[in-house]
């Protein structure tokens, strides 16, 4: 997945070259361009500096905005922003069913309901039929929150550089779970490495050498810290992810690093 250019580094780029094309035109047949002698005398520019030094600024400026362009494609940022981008939608797709099956203000609504009936059937079976909705909803609510909360201790490692931390989160749940990985959204999954380390880890597990190579390191997988900083820094992350808190008419939005710290608040 590839990011567009950045705009401010498109309009730097397009800048350079609207100013740099009359210079450029002088430099090389020797004559200044014509809408120069056309143009009136403004007392202003006496304090604009040579066309010299001017070709000087743009030239290194240009060259800049280039090196960067070819640092952000080469060391592969803009496919780790597209997998950030990927993982925060992934989250607020487990935050809606977070939200969806918080349940309790429908269990609220269903028994206030059953309550405001007046004339109510010793033989009905509405009680019974309530209960079984509440106990589903209740038993909903455990598998969408635990993905969001391991979602997002994973992402707030992810947006501090810390990504051998989180790869030893994985480890550990790993080792908790009899080798079973925990729950990992895509994107997520390319930048720690996560599905090459576990197939590396399988490929030693059925290895018959002797002797036996050591394992595989959780560690040698995944992107570069210093890329992740950079993609992270670089693409204002985190930037998508929102969440829905309380109920009508107190509901609030929380977003970000906000909604990420009240997921992983213990």
């Amino acid at each position: 997945m590839r990011v567009p250019m950045r705009v401010w580094l498109k309009a730097i780029l397009l800048f350079g070259l609207m100013v740099a094309t009359p210079f450029a035109i002088q430099a090389m047949i020797g004559r200044p361009p014509r809408w120069v002698d056309e143009a009136p005398y403004i007392p202003m520019a006496d304090y604009i500096p040579s066309d010299q030094t001017l070709i000087y600024v743009v030239g290194v400026i240009g060259a800049i905005a280039v090196i960067f362009n070819f640092l952000f494609y080469r060391t592969g940022l803009d496919e780790i922003q597209g997998w950030l981008k990927l993982a925060e939608r992934e989250m607020n797709v487990i935050l809606k069913g977070v939200d969806a099956s918080s349940g309790k203000g429908r269990a609220a609504d269903r028994i206030g309901w059953w309550n405001d009936i007046t004339s109510k059937s010793p033989f009905s079976e509405t009680p019974d039929e309530i209960f079984k909705l509440n106990e589903k909803d209740a038993a909903n609510r455990g598998a969408p929150g635990g993905k969001a909360q391991i979602t997002a201790i994973l992402l707030r490692e992810i947006y501090d550089g810390d990504i051998e931390l989180a790869q030893a989160k994985i480890e550990a749940e790993m080792i908790a779970n009899n080798g079973n990985p925990p729950f990992v959204v895509a994107g997520l999954r390319n930048i720690l490495g996560l599905d090459e380390y576990l197939a590396a880890r399988n490929q030693w597990i059925a290895s018959n050498a002797n002797p036996k190579p050591p394992p595989p390191r959780f560690r040698d997988f995944g992107v570069t810290w210093w890329s992740l900083v950079l993609a992270v820094r670089l693409g204002g992350f985190p930037r998508d992810i929102a969440m829905t808190t309380g109920k009508d008419p107190n509901k609030t939005i929380v977003k970000n690093r906000a909604a990420l710290e009240l997921l992983t608040r213990v």
